[in-house]
C-alpha cells in the first residue's frame, strides 16, 4: 500500500518537473488608444510613406509586440480604401507583371534596458546586448516599456512570405509572426 505522503510528494515533484523553467512571454495585440501605439505604428508605416506619401495608407492587419520586438502585419490601400495605383511610383512595374501584393510587413525592435538608442540606429540587425550602466536608457512609456522603436525590416508589396525568414535573421521571436 502506498503511503499518502510519498503520492503527495510524487505528484507535486512530477508536478514542478513538467512547469516550464522560465517564464512564457505572450505576444500583445496592440490597438489604437494603446498607450505607445502611435509612435509604433508611425515608426512602422514610414517606408509606406517615403514610397507613396499620402496616396498610400497602411491598413492594420495586426500590430504585435512581444518583448522589444514588433510586428506590424497590413494591407495598403488608396485614401478611399481600395486597391492602390502603383502607376508613377517604383513598383509599377511590379504591380503591372502581377508581382505586386497589397501586403505590407514590418519588424521594429526596442533597445534592450539600458542599451544606447542611437546605436540601435546605426546597425539595427546587430544585437542589442546590455551596455554600461551610465548609457542612457530609452524613455519608457506609460506601461514601463521602452518607447523608442527601430525599424529592422520591411517588405512593400511581397508577392511571397518575405518575412518567413525573419526570426532567423535578426533573432526575433517565431511567435511574433504567429509561426
Amino acid at each position: 500500500m502506498r503511503h499518502p505522503v510519498s503520492a503527495a510528494c510524487a505528484a507535486l515533484i512530477l508536478g514542478a518537473a513538467m512547469q516550464p523553467l522560465f517564464a512564457q512571454s505572450t505576444v500583445a495585440p496592440q490597438h489604437p488608444g494603446d498607450p505607445g501605439y502611435e509612435a509604433l505604428l508611425e515608426m512602422a508605416t514610414a517606408p509606406v510613406r517615403d514610397a507613396f506619401g499620402h496616396s498610400v495608407q497602411v491598413d492594420v492587419d495586426r500590430l504585435d509586440h512581444l518583448g522589444r520586438w514588433a510586428f506590424l502585419q497590413g494591407t495598403l490601400r488608396n485614401v478611399d480604401g481600395g486597391r492602390p495605383d502603383y502607376a508613377d511610383t517604383p513598383y509599377a512595374a511590379r504591380a503591372e507583371q502581377g508581382g505586386m501584393s497589397d501586403v505590407y510587413v514590418a519588424l521594429l525592435r526596442s533597445p534592450a534596458a539600458g542599451a544606447d538608442p542611437a546605436s540601435a540606429a546605426d546597425d539595427p540587425a546587430a544585437p542589442l546586448e546590455q551596455t554600461d550602466a551610465s548609457a542612457a536608457p530609452s524613455t519608457p512609456d506609460p506601461d514601463g516599456e521602452p518607447a523608442e522603436w527601430t525599424l529592422v525590416d520591411h517588405s512593400i508589396g511581397p508577392s511571397d512570405v518575405s518575412w518567413l525568414t525573419w526570426p532567423q535573421a535578426y533573432a526575433a521571436p517565431r511567435q511574433l509572426f504567429g509561426f
